[in-house]
């Protein structure tokens, strides 16, 4: 029996595999990771910004930091990921979208879908939602 002779090395191995299983990563979600920190994406909506400039889901601890950032820096809002100024108001957001759409962007075409299957007109998201599914998003697919 080793234990006697090894029990503090033992139960230091066990401990730091305890801690090992308890505060991993896990590797990803289907949600990918924030393109900023690299950690994977919450499953839950509320802990993630959609950026219409770029169509690029962040993270909110990422979206936090660089609000403060700005705040703090008294900086002009700017998007974190592309670093294009926010828009100023809700028809220019709604430009930067349908220029993302142009160019079969999946986020912005699965946005847009929701966004149609939210006001009722089922017709039009159900279009948005597939071609958002058939370029690999998984919400769209989802949602479908």
């Amino acid at each position: 029996n080793h234990r006697p002779q090894h029990k503090k090395e033992c139960k230091k191995r066990a401990a730091e595999l305890r801690d090992e299983l308890l505060f991993k990563q896990p590797e990803s979600t289907h949600m990918g990771d924030c393109p900023i920190c690299c950690l994977p994406l919450s499953h839950d909506p509320q802990k993630s910004a959609l950026k219409v400039c770029c169509c690029t889901v962040i993270c909110i601890g990422c979206e936090y930091a660089n609000k403060r950032r700005e705040f703090e820096g008294k900086f002009e809002h700017k998007c974190p990921f592309c670093r294009h100024p926010g828009p100023k108001t809700h028809e220019e957001a709604e430009v930067n979208l349908m220029r993302r759409i142009e160019v079969n962007d999946p986020s912005a075409l699965y946005q847009m879908g929701t966004s149609r299957r939210n006001e009722g007109n089922y017709k039009s998201a159900s279009e948005y939602l597939s071609k958002a599914a058939e370029l690999g998003d998984v919400g769209a697919h989802y949602n479908l």
